[in-house]
Protein backbone atom coordinates (compact mmCIF):
# COMPACT_ATOMS: atom_id res chain seq x y z
CA UNK A 1 0.00 0.00 0.00
CA UNK A 2 1.84 3.22 -1.30
CA UNK A 3 -0.33 6.43 -0.71
CA UNK A 4 -3.23 4.51 0.21
CA UNK A 5 -3.94 2.54 -3.14
CA UNK A 6 -3.09 -1.22 -3.34
CA UNK A 7 -0.33 -1.33 -5.90
CA UNK A 8 0.51 1.78 -4.94
CA UNK A 9 -0.09 4.87 -7.96
CA UNK A 10 0.77 2.59 -10.50
CA UNK A 11 -2.24 0.60 -9.88
CA UNK A 12 -3.99 3.38 -10.70
CA UNK A 13 -1.98 4.89 -13.78
CA UNK A 14 -2.11 2.21 -16.70
CA UNK A 15 -0.30 2.90 -19.33
CA UNK A 16 -3.56 2.92 -21.74
CA UNK A 17 -6.14 3.66 -19.31
CA UNK A 18 -9.99 3.18 -21.17
CA UNK A 19 -10.95 6.17 -19.49
CA UNK A 20 -8.72 8.47 -20.94
CA UNK A 21 -8.87 7.23 -24.54
CA UNK A 22 -12.79 7.79 -23.64
CA UNK A 23 -11.85 11.64 -22.65
CA UNK A 24 -9.66 12.31 -25.26
CA UNK A 25 -11.89 11.03 -28.42
CA UNK A 26 -14.34 12.95 -26.89
CA UNK A 27 -12.21 16.12 -26.70
CA UNK A 28 -11.16 15.68 -30.37
CA UNK A 29 -14.73 15.62 -31.50
CA UNK A 30 -15.35 18.59 -29.86
CA UNK A 31 -12.60 19.83 -30.85
CA UNK A 32 -13.82 18.96 -34.91
CA UNK A 33 -17.04 20.64 -33.90
CA UNK A 34 -15.48 23.57 -32.90
CA UNK A 35 -13.54 24.18 -35.44
CA UNK A 36 -16.68 23.14 -38.58
CA UNK A 37 -18.82 25.80 -36.56
CA UNK A 38 -15.61 28.54 -36.66
CA UNK A 39 -16.04 27.58 -40.84
CA UNK A 40 -19.53 28.15 -41.30
CA UNK A 41 -19.74 31.38 -39.18
CA UNK A 42 -16.65 32.66 -41.39
CA UNK A 43 -18.20 31.71 -44.55
CA UNK A 44 -21.57 33.11 -43.22
CA UNK A 45 -19.88 36.32 -42.34
CA UNK A 46 -18.56 36.61 -45.90
CA UNK A 47 -21.65 36.28 -47.38
CA UNK A 48 -23.02 38.31 -45.20
CA UNK A 49 -20.04 40.94 -45.78
CA UNK A 50 -20.95 40.05 -50.18
CA UNK A 51 -24.90 40.69 -49.65
CA UNK A 52 -24.23 44.60 -48.01
CA UNK A 53 -21.99 45.03 -50.71
CA UNK A 54 -24.80 44.30 -52.84
CA UNK A 55 -27.22 46.43 -51.32
CA UNK A 56 -25.18 49.29 -51.05
CA UNK A 57 -24.73 49.33 -54.54
CA UNK A 58 -27.49 50.82 -57.69
CA UNK A 59 -29.77 48.43 -57.03
CA UNK A 60 -30.51 49.31 -53.49
CA UNK A 61 -30.67 53.24 -54.39
CA UNK A 62 -33.06 52.32 -57.67
CA UNK A 63 -35.55 49.91 -54.74
CA UNK A 64 -34.92 53.33 -52.19
CA UNK A 65 -36.52 55.74 -54.80
CA UNK A 66 -39.10 53.48 -55.94
CA UNK A 67 -40.22 53.66 -52.41
CA UNK A 68 -39.91 57.28 -52.01
CA UNK A 69 -42.02 57.91 -54.71
CA UNK A 70 -44.78 55.46 -53.81
CA UNK A 71 -45.81 57.16 -51.14
CA UNK A 72 -45.53 60.89 -52.73
CA UNK A 73 -48.54 62.01 -55.01
CA UNK A 74 -49.10 60.72 -58.42
CA UNK A 75 -48.18 63.24 -61.45
CA UNK A 76 -51.18 64.27 -62.76
CA UNK A 77 -51.92 62.40 -66.36
CA UNK A 78 -51.61 64.18 -69.25
CA UNK A 79 -54.65 65.44 -71.13
CA UNK A 80 -55.43 63.58 -74.47
CA UNK A 81 -55.77 65.15 -77.25
CA UNK A 82 -59.14 64.59 -79.69
CA UNK A 83 -62.09 62.68 -78.64
CA UNK A 84 -64.40 64.70 -76.26
CA UNK A 85 -63.11 68.03 -76.42
CA UNK A 86 -60.04 66.54 -74.69
CA UNK A 87 -62.14 65.85 -71.64
CA UNK A 88 -61.66 62.95 -69.73
CA UNK A 89 -64.32 61.03 -67.31
CA UNK A 90 -62.98 61.93 -63.55
CA UNK A 91 -61.28 59.00 -62.34
CA UNK A 92 -63.36 56.51 -60.34
CA UNK A 93 -62.18 56.95 -56.47
CA UNK A 94 -61.62 54.07 -54.67
CA UNK A 95 -61.93 53.45 -50.84
CA UNK A 96 -60.85 56.35 -48.80
CA UNK A 97 -57.20 54.95 -47.61
CA UNK A 98 -57.08 57.59 -44.47
CA UNK A 99 -55.59 56.81 -41.18
CA UNK A 100 -58.23 57.32 -38.33
CA UNK A 101 -56.07 58.62 -35.56
CA UNK A 102 -53.90 61.45 -38.19
CA UNK A 103 -55.67 61.78 -41.29
CA UNK A 104 -53.18 60.87 -43.45
CA UNK A 105 -53.99 59.99 -47.43
CA UNK A 106 -52.07 56.61 -48.41
CA UNK A 107 -51.71 55.60 -51.78
CA UNK A 108 -52.60 52.01 -51.21
CA UNK A 109 -53.35 49.82 -48.43
CA UNK A 110 -50.64 48.35 -47.44
CA UNK A 111 -49.13 51.42 -47.07
CA UNK A 112 -52.11 52.73 -44.63
CA UNK A 113 -51.69 49.67 -42.98
CA UNK A 114 -48.05 49.85 -42.11
CA UNK A 115 -48.32 53.87 -41.36
CA UNK A 116 -51.98 52.73 -38.88
CA UNK A 117 -49.56 50.21 -36.87
CA UNK A 118 -46.59 52.95 -36.75
CA UNK A 119 -49.22 55.96 -35.57
CA UNK A 120 -50.44 54.04 -32.94
CA UNK A 121 -47.82 53.05 -31.13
Amino acid sequence: WIWGFPGGIWGILTPRCPQADIYRADFEAERAAREQLHGQREALQEELNQLRLRLSGDGARARLEEMRNRHSEPPPAPAAAGGFGGLLPPPEEGPDLCCPKCQYKAPDMDTLQIHVMDCIK
